[in-house]
Parts: structure tokens; sequence; C-alpha cells
């Protein structure tokens, strides 16, 4: 099935409800939708639930009522992952009333969260941010743009389990007392993470989806990347409201900002960006609540830095993962894009042996990998679709590398020394200036600096 056919077949995707229940230990969120076509209507539900892992932390269960809005919000950005079966060009939001400036800012999300959705289902030629979708509120309803005013004190820290986590972690060590680390249908390496950072608290989020998506999806309809990041924006920022959190500090980097098809604004890491990570700010500061902050700590920080900064961290060396294929086995797959990002811009500093240690092979090794190491190092159209830094910080940690591990009689590895035959150390060395921008309050970016400091940075 292609998209000119799905989105004439499919002319609306309807936002019908939202409801809440709570339970004795969790609060569940639902949302009902709906697929239309002239003639038929296809269903969803869909689930999402808080529980706190914690003897002494209470969820503002009370006051929920207070807080519909949120749960509205969440409601609205959980769509996209049903909307995208088929894109039909109207949402329409029958529960709840959208301002015109608010239409708009959803319109931008869908289309630059989709952009890899877009670019790999070639709607490129079809589709433009103005045209993507439109959204339709409900006349009947009120407007839902009501900000609640919160008291909030501390960090609701979102750990992945991977590096830039445990950074966020360790710079935020001294406030542990009042930080909370928030896990959203996580892997195991995150809670092993929290655990290494003498967390015995945290708030936990589940989504649950209708299994008409996925009967879906087998059958053909559209299916790619949504943006993730945009979720866990909204989903967080309800879970701080719950615990009573001031601070949101997610651990986006600068690299995030690099568009992966070369030339294009199609970014894999849209919703990691500082564009998306201003607009979901001021977003949140207009229509939701004014208590809560919403920024990325790591953000003047690239890839490269990060990874100098977890070198250092080596209680976590043997817990971290940041590779999606293998995390449902809590493992490295050695095998993807996102492996061998993270071997390369970790082996200036960390030395081989304990990298292939800690991924169960030695990558450079392995010339399989050479189609990806091409798309990281910046000689094809695209970079991998995943979450990997620049292509300027790639080939500079390969300059590194090949300069700590320099020695006349030494044989460097088979991906290196490809890197070294095609000339890679001569290609652009030159940092990728990407939106030099961020929302990190003072006394935070302080912290950052002492933690360069510390490594000569």
């Amino acid at each position: 099935m292609d998209y000119k056919t799905l989105s004439q077949q499919y002319k609306r995707f309807t936002y019908k409800a939202y409801d809440y229940k709570i339970k004795d230990d969790e609060i569940e969120l639902i949302f009902s939708y709906q697929l239309e076509s002239d003639t038929e209507q296809i269903p969803f539900i869909h689930r999402v639930s808080y529980y706190v892992e914690t003897s002494d932390i209470h969820l503002r269960r009370n006051q929920i009522q207070n807080y519909v809005n949120f749960i509205f919000h969440i409601g609205l950005i959980e769509t996209i992952n049903y909307y995208k079966l088929a894109c039909p060009q109207e949402v329409y939001i029958a529960c709840g009333r959208l301002t015109e400036e608010q239409e708009k800012w959803w319109k931008k999300l869908f289309y630059h969260g989709l952009g890899e959705f877009i670019y790999l289902n070639k709607m490129v030629e079809e589709v433009n941010e103005d045209n993507f979708v439109h959204f339709v509120s409900s006349m009947d309803q009120p407007l839902m743009n009501v900000t609640v005013d919160i008291q909030t004190k501390g960090h609701l820290i979102p750990i992945g389990g991977g590096k830039d986590s445990v950074v966020t972690l360790e710079i935020l060590k001294e406030d542990h007392d009042i930080s909370l680390p928030f896990v959203m249908s996580a892997p195991k390496a995150a809670y092993d993470c929290i655990e290494v950072a003498h967390y015995h608290d945290y708030l936990e989020a589940q989504r649950y989806f209708d299994q008409r998506l996925i009967d879906m999806n087998e059958m053909g309809y559209l299916n790619g990347h949504v943006p993730f990041s945009a979720i866990l924006a909204f989903i967080a920022t309800f879970g701080a409201v719950l615990a009573g959190k001031k601070y949101i500090p997610l651990s986006n980097e600068r690299s995030a900002n690099e568009p992966s098809v070369i030339g294009t604004t199609f970014n894999h890491q849209y919703s990691k960006s500082y564009e998306f990570e201003d607009d979901f700010a001021n977003y949140l500061q207009e229509y939701l609540t004014k208590d809560i902050e919403y920024f990325s700590l790591l953000r003047p920080l690239y890839e490269i830095e990060i990874g100098h900064l977890f070198s250092k961290y080596t209680n976590y060396h043997h817990v971290y993962r940041s590779c999606n294929q293998g995390k449902k086995e809590n493992k490295w797959c050695g095998k993807c894009a996102k492996c061998l990002f993270v071997y390369i811009i970790l082996s200036p500093f960390i030395d081989l042996e304990q990298l292939e240690h800690d991924f169960g092979k030695e990558l450079y090794s392995d010339m399989d990998l050479k189609d990806i190491f091409d798309e990281l190092i910046g000689i094809k159209e695209t970079k991998p679709f995943e979450c990997v830094g620049t292509i300027w910080e790639v080939r500079h940690a390969l300059n590194l590398f090949i300069k700590k591990t320099h020695h006349p009689h030494h044989a460097y590895p088979p991906l290196v020394q490809y890197y070294i035959e095609i000339g890679g150390p001569k290609l652009a060395d030159e940092p990728t200036d990407y939106e030099e921008g961020h929302r990190v309050p003072l006394h935070y970016l302080n912290r950052l600096r002492k933690e360069l400091d510390d490594i000569g940075e």
C-alpha cells in the first residue's frame, strides 16, 4: 500500500475521547481514536499508565481533575502512532479545541517529527509542512489552553540506559535528594543505571498500543519512525506534575541538530533537536504550566564531549546500553549503526580491550559494517537513521584514535585501515555548529563547565 492510495481512501483521523482511572498503585490514561473512510470506521484504544516505585513519594491523585489539559495533550501526541497508518489530511479533535496558533504548532511537529517516515515512504514529492496534515477542532468543546499553577521543586530525570543519561545523572548527583529518575517503556539498562546511581525510587510510565495497530502494520499499512522524544516530552511533563518536580533535564546534545539526509531538513532526531526543545518549552509555558522547565542539560555539548565525560564514569561501563536492536536482551548487537557509532566515539577515551569486553566483539575488525561506517563518516547520501552524532564527530573520533594508537610497527584494525586508505584523515574535520542555542539555566551551565574542565576539554 502507498501513501497516495491510503490518504485518499482514509480522509479523516478522529481523536474521540480521553479519560483516566485511578487504581491502588497507578494512574491509567485511556484514549479513543478512529480512522475513517467513506465506508469504514476503524477504532483504536491507547493506554498510558504511571507508577511510582517508592515508599515515600505519592502521586497527586486527588488533584488529577485539575490536570485534564495535560491528559488531553498526551492523547493528542499519541495520535501520531495511529495517524501514520494512512496519513489522512485531516486530524479531527472531537474532545477539545485548539487555537489557530496551536494548530500551526502541531502541523509543524507532525511534518518534521515524521520526516524520516516521509522520506523512507517516498512521500517527499507529495507533501510539505503546509499540506501534510490539517488539525480541525470541534467548536462545541472549550479551548484546551488553560494553564495551571503547580508547586514544584527538584528534578524528574528521564533515563534511557545509554551513556548520555548517565552523564546527566552524574552532573546532577549533588541533587540526589530532590531528584527522581523517570523511565518510559524502558530497557533493563535504564533500571541498572538508576541502581548504580544509588536511586531506590523512580517514576515509570508504560504505553499500551491497540492490537489493531500491529495487525494493520503487518497488513501493509504505512509504518515507520515516529518522534518518540516528543511523546516522551508530554508524558514526562505530566509525570513531573504528578510527582511535583520543577525541572525535566533531558540528555539531548548539540549533535542531534544535524539532518540525517544531507542537504535537507529530514532528521531522525528531530524531536531531540534544539528546534523542537525550544518549541516545546514555549508551548509548555504558554498552554500548560509555567511551573515546569523542560530543557536538555547536555545541549551545549557534542557527542564526543559526552563520550569523553562518560569514559570517566567507570561504574556504569558494565551496565549502560544504547543499542535498540539488542535492548530486549540487554546487549549490544554489534551489527547496527548505534553500536558502531558509540564504539567509535568512545574509542579515543576507552581502550579497545575494554570496549571489546563491553560490546562482545571488536567492531573495528568487522568489515561487514563497512556500509554503515561509510554513512557515519559522511560519504553516502544519508547518515544512518539512528540517534548518532555528527559526521564531523565520527571523523574526529577516528582521527583521535589513530593519533592515540599510532606506532611504526602497529597494524590498525581493518575499518580504521580502510578509513586511512580512502583519505579519511584528510576529510573535513571541523566542528559543525548546528544551532548553538540552549535553554540550560546558569547554575547548571557552571556544573557542565566544571565537568569539562576536569577532563581538560
